[in-house]
């Protein structure tokens, strides 16, 4: 009982600071909001679907939001597939 104890006592001692951590901000979104065209949303899901395998192999751990994804899979442009850089560049050109 003893020993269950002193387990407890030191698991909530290491786990303090990490629960300690400050919570991430929330991004808050300045300036415009647009809408997304038709060919916009559906080169964006294009995007989505063909980066699927990039993101998880190199973005996994990045909390979705505030387009932290996309910076993440941007960091990668020189590792991620061929089908994802060619969705991208065709979500870029729906922009313009």
């Amino acid at each position: 009982m003893l020993s269950r104890s002193l387990c407890v006592a030191v698991v909530m001692l290491l786990a303090g600071p990490a629960l300690a951590q400050p919570m991430p901000q929330t991004c808050q979104r300045q300036g415009h909001e647009r809408t997304a065209s038709p060919q916009h949303a559906a080169a964006r899901q294009a995007m989505h679907q063909a980066c699927a395998a990039d993101f998880a192999k190199y973005c996994a751990n990045v909390p979705k939001g505030c387009g932290r994804p996309m910076q993440c899979l941007k960091a990668h442009e020189s590792e991620v597939s061929s089908q994802c850089a060619q969705a991208w560049q065709s979500l870029h050109a729906t922009r313009s």
